[in-house]
């Protein structure tokens, strides 16, 4: 993850004509803003119950073609089911879609029985049509994280029948088996998007394609679809009314993104929103933790922060799609460089100072929380310690002197350039107040080897563009890798890197190695899982000695919520997890939620305002920007 994001009432009889009829695709679209009643058992006479969540960060997307931020998966999880869903107890997999897969006996081919009892929010039903649809829209449209999962897939995905769709992979695999949920793809409904890659798009919007659709309003099979949003200050959901599961205690979940955190921190305090998502700032959300009636969480999530080096964006082998592009600095493409800055930054000084102790110091990209196994962790001579005195030698050793005498380090006279200094631009992310905390610390120990950095804070979705664009040098950055390895270890192969600067992909270091990329197609067709954890572990050790990333620290999601306003969270892994889950379909806590007074009307009552109303509040009480929705499976804001 990668990364920091995305009304209407159905009137029956007239959608259900125009669909039967084959009419406009904009009556699928044109569900009302007033709520969600029909079907739900919901009493119109009541005050509607309105969960209330907010961030500091910002989204990429609210379609699941082209969003790649954390936040983003917040909104998808209420109105998509997973093939395969993560356990809310302990990411085990579990049936979701999906009721059983059948193997062949050469495991290269997969077929998956589907559900025959959903039905999308605008009344059409789910079959194995949509479930084929959208593996071969993602697969065969460059879906930013969803074509991750399905590069092994040979030729398109095919349902026989309403009820099994099946399909066959180049190489044996248990990837697709069933055993993990490997299939993070969120399914969509193939009579919306099939509309949309014919540019029928609902109010004109622009662009009108698959991944250009702004999917607002939304259709979804889950208890929530999204009704309205407005970037950067709201996101609002609203009952399915043909949502047939549990019937969930609230009625409305409303986002609102916030301009940091001090903001964030006290519209908590103030009762103006019962959550707050990814408190990148420790010492705030440590003063929360006095505060009546608010708990505080420092979750265990798979998730870690690291040092970006554009190993060659301008410079790495143009294979596949990829197109040299960018300016990045060509001492980066030096292994010896990036090792020298690893040695020199002291993750155990940055959790003491920035993360307070929250945190774990990093080394390896699959973090503590992972599939059993998976993890390698160096050991002895193998761990890169902080020694400033050794990376200085080794820059020695390797020709970088500082000629001039004024403290900066140049490339080595038999280099491609000759004399440029060592002067790195450096990106953090604004929204995410722990990497601006590291900037200085960081900086200084650089200075220390003989490298100048220049520190910008940007926007994430900005330094998403920047990096696509390959017109960065570092950066720092967060990911929320799956449970299973292969996800994160996929983001370092060479057909990951973003291709021509305007492209995402998921490989922002540029990092291509041959060797690696041959062992990443190994491990994902080794049956036996002891021999794949051997060469995940291989994969995981050239990654900490190239160092493409510099792996920061492992944080926890630091979170809070109100006591005496709603009930119910659902942490994902059970024990110290995310009280919003985070990694499901059709998350439990959406079902679970419900007002401390349920009955009463008192919660529902004061947050039964309207998002827009909210808004003139906040600026009119405390002047501030409001913004709302995000980030990168990475955290982005996440970030994820």
């Amino acid at each position: 993850m990668g990364r920091g994001t995305r009304v209407r009432m159905f009137v029956a009889f007239v959608l259900a004509g125009a669909i039967a009829s084959g009419v406009l695709i904009q009556a699928a679209f044109g569900q009302e803003t007033t709520g969600a009643t029909g079907g739900t058992g919901q009493d119109e006479d009541r005050e509607k119950v309105v969960f209330t969540w907010g961030s500091a960060g910002e989204t990429s997307s609210l379609n699941p073609m082209s969003g790649y931020l954390a936040l983003d998966f917040y909104f998808w999880e209420p109105q998509y089911y997973l093939l395969i869903d993560w356990a809310q107890k302990d990411f085990s997999a579990e049936w979701s879609l999906a009721t059983d897969v059948e193997v062949s006996p050469d495991a290269k081919t997969f077929t998956y029985t589907i559900r025959d009892n959903l039905t999308w929010s605008d009344g059409v039903p789910l079959t194995a049509d949509d479930v084929a649809y959208t593996l071969n829209l993602y697969k065969n449209n460059n879906a930013y994280l969803p074509q991750n999962y399905l590069t092994q897939i040979d030729g398109d995905v095919m349902a026989p029948d309403a009820t099994h769709i099946e399909f066959s992979t180049v190489e044996p695999t248990t990837l697709y088996a069933g055993n993990v949920p490997y299939l993070y793809n969120y399914i969509l409904p193939k009579h919306i998007f099939e509309e949309v890659e014919k540019g029928n798009c609902p109010d004109g919007q622009d662009p009108c394609t698959a991944k250009g659709f702004d999917n607002v309003p939304s259709v979804g099979a889950g208890p929530f679809y999204i009704a309205e949003a407005e970037q950067g200050e709201f996101v609002r959901m609203v009952r399915n009314p043909y949502w047939e599961g549990a019937e969930p205690h609230i009625d409305e979940i409303v986002y609102r993104q916030f301009r940091n955190n001090d903001a964030l921190a006290e519209a908590l305090k103030a009762g103006e929103i019962d959550f707050a998502y990814d408190l990148t700032a420790p010492n705030i959300f440590n003063s929360l933790k006095d505060e009546p009636n608010i708990a505080t969480v420092a979750a265990s999530v798979p998730l870690f922060d690291y040092f970006n080096m554009n190993t060659g964006s301008a410079y790495g082998p143009e294979t596949g799609d990829f197109k040299q592009h960018g300016d990045g600095h060509p001492a980066l493409t030096d292994p010896v460089v990036r090792r020298a800055i690893r040695m020199a930054i002291d993750s155990q000084t940055l959790v003491d100072k920035v993360w307070l102790g929250y945190a774990t110091p990093g080394t390896s990209i699959i973090p503590y929380v992972s599939a059993a196994g998976a993890r390698w962790e160096p050991t002895g001579d193998e761990v890169i310690s902080f020694d400033i005195e050794g990376a200085n030698q080794l820059l020695e050793d390797a020709g970088y002197l500082d000629t001039d005498g004024d403290g900066v380090r140049e490339m080595p006279a038999d280099s491609t350039d000759p004399g440029r200094p060592l002067e790195f631009r450096y990106f953090v992310r604004s929204s995410d107040q722990t990497t601006i905390d590291a900037a200085p610390f960081i900086q200084n120990w650089l200075r220390d080897i003989g490298i100048e950095t220049n520190v910008e804070a940007v926007s994430t979705t900005r330094l998403g563009d920047i990096e696509n664009a390959g017109e960065f040098d570092l950066a720092h950055w967060s990911w929320f890798p799956d449970i299973d390895p292969d996800t994160a270890l996929g983001w370092f192969i060479c057909d990951a890197r973003p291709p021509d600067g305007k492209t995402y992909d998921n490989n922002d270091s540029y990092y291509c190695n041959p060797e690696y990329d041959q062992m990443y197609e190994q491990q994902r067709a080794e049956l036996d899982l002891d021999k794949r954890w051997d060469i995940v572990h291989q994969m995981q050790q050239i990654l900490y000695q190239e160092e493409p990333y510099a792996i920061l620290w492992y944080p926890p999601l630091l979170e809070a919520y109100r006591t005496d306003t709603f009930t119910g969270y659902k942490p994902q892994p059970e024990i110290n997890g995310d009280p919003l889950q985070g990694y499901s379909g059709i998350g439990e806590v959406w079902l679970s939620l419900r007002p401390v007074s349920e009955g009463s009307g008192a919660a529902a009552e004061t947050r039964g305002i309207p998002a827009v109303v909210w808004i003139a509040i906040a600026a009119a009480v405390l002047g501030i920007v409001l913004i709302v929705v995000l980030r990168r499976r990475r955290l982005g804001e996440e970030d994820v």
